[in-house]
């Protein structure tokens, strides 16, 4: 079983626009709202590449009850703890003319430690072991920094394979807990790191800094340019094919879920980036917030291109920033 966690999830709406005009009256073309959330988007990707999943985390008050009945009519299994207060709304400006994409993304209620003690219970009757548990997003307002590191060793007792996509103190501390998967893009790694890569070599070492540090497969992001992988096993590079991206929303959470699905199926590392590659790419091509759909990943799956590479010899590294805060959807 595929299990993804999103402790403070969104209901995402967004509007495109032919052109944003500051301080002025903008005229929209059109608009649409979503469940969201990094854990709730790789829940959706997943079911549209036919793998079921089951969504948990915390949701609140009515837009809270909104993102859950959405998911359920979309066919997603949840096993949500309500909250007090209400679910966020993240809003994204999409500029049609500039081609920029603009997130504007509320804190989220507040939660207590007696919320993520229920949270425990639920996670410990779900999880058994061989699952795999994908943790995604901002950790809510009131609780600790290091709260995903905990639910990772909690997990991992278990006998479950983690997956953590975060930002900040968040992915450090994460990190640290020694997750199978981190996939942070650019700048996730420059707020962690302390300095961005610039080129392939920088990549990789940046993948074995964050591999040394605890991560056993480090999968480094980079949009269009495609992305790389560090691991024990070997590393690699994938070069998706150009498409004429419509949108970025929920690209990475697109390949995430690709990647998951192809490993829990027992899949190579190369076919994992594969498929997730062609999730990212084909999410681009979807307006606002509806992320991918199958017949795009299958067609563009084959355009695909993994290559191994070779790494440079690790070299001893200090260890990881992540003090910045967290601001990761």
């Amino acid at each position: 079983m595929i299990i993804t966690l999103t402790l403070n999830p969104a209901i995402d709406h967004a509007v495109t626009l032919e052109q944003f005009v500051p301080e002025d009256a903008n005229r929209i073309v059109s608009s649409r709202s979503d469940p969201g959330g990094k854990g709730i988007n790789v829940s959706r990707v997943l079911l549209e590449l036919g793998c079921e999943s089951l969504a948990m985390g915390f949701v609140s008050g009515s837009r809270g009850r909104f993102l859950e009945q959405g998911l359920r009519e979309l066919g997603v299994y949840t096993d949500f703890i309500h909250t007090p207060g209400q679910t966020r709304t993240n809003i994204t400006i999409i500029d049609r003319k500039n081609n920029t994409t603009t997130s504007l993304n509320e804190r989220g209620p507040a939660t207590t430690q007696h919320h993520v003690h229920l949270l425990y219970q639920r996670l410990k009757r779900q999880l058994t072991p061989g699952d795999w548990l994908v943790i995604g997003g901002s950790i809510p307002p009131g609780l600790d920094g290091g709260l995903y590191g905990d639910i990772i060793t909690f997990a991992k007792e278990r006998g479950a394979h983690c997956v953590l996509d975060a930002d900040g103190q968040a992915l450090t501390l994460g990190i640290a807990a020694g997750p199978f998967l981190v996939k942070p893009n650019r700048t996730e790694v420059e707020r962690i790191l302390g300095a961005r890569p610039k080129h392939r070599v920088s990549l990789v070492e940046a993948g074995q800094r964050i591999h040394q540090a605890g991560a056993e497969v480090v999968v480094l992001s980079q949009g269009s340019w495609g992305a790389t992988l560090v691991s024990d096993g070997g590393c690699w590079r994938v070069y998706p094919p150009p498409v004429p991206a419509v949108s970025t929303v929920g690209t990475g959470d697109a390949m995430v879920a690709g990647l998951v699905q192809m490993l829990s199926r027992g899949g190579s590392m190369p076919e994992a980036l594969r498929l997730g590659a062609a999730a990212g790419a084909a999410a681009a091509l979807t307006e606002g917030t509806q992320l991918c759909h199958q017949a795009d990943v299958m067609r563009l799956i084959s355009q695909i291109q993994v290559q191994s590479i070779e790494p440079p010899a690790p070299a001893q590294q200090p260890a990881l920033a992540g003090a910045r805060a967290d601001t990761s959807r």
